[in-house]
Formats: C-alpha cells, sequence, structure tokens
C-alpha cells in the first residue's frame, strides 16, 4: 500500500491504489468519486489552477506550476491535506460500520492461506531474493489462470496483466488473490486483467519464462 500511495503521489498512477479498493468494495469508489467531484469543484470555484499537463502527480505539479494557466497552485496543496483528513476518517468510518472487505480484511479461504504459505516458504528458502518472489508469484498466477491449456496470450500496462484465456471458468481467482495482488477485473468472456501494481513487468517476464519452458 505504501508503494501504491508513493507511485499516486510522485507519478499520478492512481490505478494501483484505486484498484485495491474498487472491486472488493465498489461502495468506496462512489465515495472516491464523489469527494473528487467536490474537491474539483472547490478548485473551480476558487480558480486554484496548476496547469497539469499530464497525470496531476507530484512531477507534473512543479513542472506545471509555472506554465500561464496555473493560478495559485499551492492552495491545491493545502487543499490536498484537508481532503486527506476527510477521505481517512470517512473511509475509516465506512470500512468498520459497514465490515467492507478492503485488502487485509478479506475472508482468508484455504486456498489463500496456502498460497500465502507457499509464497513465504519460498521466499525464506531463497533468502528473500526478489527473483525467486517474482517466479513464486508468476508461478502462482499463472496456475490460477489455467496455466497452458487455458492460457493463450499474456501482455501487460503499466499496472496490470491482460490475459486472454480459454475458458474464464477454469481460472481459480482465489489462487490468483493469494499471489497478494491488489485485485482481479474481467472485462470480457475471455479476458481478464490482474492488477499487481508498479512491478508487473517483473511478474510478465516471469510468466514468459514459464511459457517458453
Amino acid at each position: 500500500m505504501l508503494a501504491a500511495g508513493f507511485a499516486s503521489f510522485f507519478t499520478g498512477v492512481t490505478e494501483p491504489l484505486e484498484f485495491a479498493f474498487m472491486f472488493v468494495a465498489p461502495a468506496l469508489f462512489v465515495v472516491h468519486a464523489l469527494l473528487t467531484g467536490i474537491s474539483l469543484a472547490i478548485a473551480a470555484t476558487f480558480q486554484w489552477t496548476a496547469g497539469f499537463g499530464f497525470s496531476a502527480g507530484f512531477i507534473d505539479f512543479v513542472l506545471s506550476s509555472r506554465l500561464p494557466m496555473a493560478n495559485e497552485p499551492y492552495m491545491l496543496l493545502l487543499q490536498g491535506l484537508v481532503f486527506a483528513v476527510i477521505y481517512y476518517f470517512l473511509f475509516r468510518f465506512l470500512i468498520t460500520r459497514f465490515n467492507l472487505m478492503t485488502p487485509g480484511r478479506e475472508d482468508d479461504t484455504e486456498d489463500e492461506l496456502d498460497g500465502g504459505g507457499a509464497i513465504a516458504e519460498a521466499d525464506n528458502r531463497q533468502g528473500g531474493n526478489n527473483e525467486s518472489k517474482f517466479f513464486v508469484m508468476a508461478s502462482a498466477i499463472y496456475e490460477g489462470l489455467g496455466g497452458d491449456a487455458n492460457v493463450t496470450s499474456v501482455d501487460n500496462c503499466v499496472t496490470r496483466l491482460r490475459v486472454e484465456v480459454e475458458n474464464m471458468g477454469a481460472v481459480d481467482q482465489n489462487k490468483i488473490k493469494s499471489t497478494g495482488v491488489a485485485g482481479i477485473n474481467i472485462v470480457g468472456p475471455q479476458s481478464i486483467q490482474v492488477i499487481v501494481g508498479t512491478q508487473v513487468q517483473f511478474i510478465a517476464d516471469e510468466i514468459e519464462k514459464i511459457r517458453r519452458q
């Protein structure tokens, strides 16, 4: 979550953070959309602009704050701090009040416990080697997708694996989730996305190696 938060702040890539709760607690995403709309309305009312050119992250803020269209851009920082407090306490209230299944609060299943233990065991055997962790995680994800018998193609973007499968019914979502991914998005009868986060390229590379074997 810290990595997702850092990516959101520094680069403006918010998908890893949003996908962490978007599919398991969609009500929170509705609240997020409403708060975003209110925030934008306030900024528009006072004409606080930063002249964002791309992602509205820290890098974009620094580069665009001196553009002609920027008007009191530092007020956006103050507004952001206020909304951070609102987000925290409102989300915390909703999560605890309605027992929303956000990451870390999901119902444990036997598959998830077995999968998590396998990853931890492999990590311990290899002394925490990153390459080993990526291989174990990729292997579990690929097996959850149905392996060679079910997967027809694998691609990736900045945060997601984009996978085409023969039979969606053969996909074991619990096994995939046991690896700690942020979420799963089924976008078509044979298309599924696994939201990994900013380390997706390492996972994609390991899956490609597995497919070549």
